[in-house]
């Protein structure tokens, strides 16, 4: 999935330098409505693509886990 925002783009690259257990976190946060650091200067529309490429990224690395 390619983002067009690179405001976007660089928090996605950013948060996921953190690791996928925190990333993991970061997703819920997000599904939570909260607003961290990482993410306090993005929109809320912004917020949500933010969320929306951490799951994505995220989708096979949890499919291994249940299998």
């Amino acid at each position: 999935m390619a983002v067009a925002n690179s405001s976007i783009e660089q928090c996605v690259e950013s948060l996921c330098q953190h690791g996928c257990e925190r990333v993991s976190t970061y997703i819920g946060l997000l599904r939570a409505g909260e607003v961290f650091t990482e993410v306090v200067d993005l929109s809320e529309l912004e917020r949500q693509l933010v969320l929306d490429e951490l799951v994505a990224i995220m989708a096979p690395y949890e499919a291994k886990g249940n299998g």
